[in-house]
């Protein structure tokens, strides 16, 4: 059974200005997209920097669902329903806060925004400020 949803204050910058019409021509390796994980105030702050989305999130918007079974924070950003559109954009930045971990406890991040990403472990504690480059993962895969 899935846990409560323990999410809040989730925003994003939106589409930067440029899309691109053609994924084959997008420079996916040209910009880091970074993954951040920080202890504040005895939440998780998650930060990702450089997603590349589809377009129709100008139109329809993003959403974050985080939910925790147990130990695993499931960690879901995706495009609210409605038509996808035939281009792509980068979403400079989009955070928000996971409420309800106990310090010290062992966590497994189970992350996804347009895909799956490796699940990772890490351990919720005073300090925390964990960095992954996604771009530089062996199971990145852009689409």
């Amino acid at each position: 059974m899935i846990g409560v949803s323990r999410n809040k204050d989730f925003t994003h910058t939106g589409c930067s200005t440029g899309t691109k019409a053609d994924v084959e021509d997008t420079p996916f390796d040209e910009v880091t997209s970074l993954l951040t994980l920080q202890y504040v105030d005895g939440d998780l702050l998650v930060t990702r920097t450089n997603a590349w989305m589809n377009c129709s999130i100008k139109e329809y918007g993003l959403a974050c669902d985080v939910t925790i079974e147990g130990n695993v924070i499931h960690y879901n950003v995706y495009e609210k329903d409605g038509p996808s559109a035939d281009c792509i954009c980068r979403v400079e930045k989009m955070s928000s806060t996971v409420t309800g971990l106990q310090t010290g406890q062992e966590y497994t991040f189970d992350y996804s925004c347009s895909h799956d990403f490796a699940p990772f472990t890490f351990t919720f504690e005073n300090g925390l400020n964990l960095v992954r480059d996604l771009t530089d993962e062996e199971y990145y895969m852009p689409f």
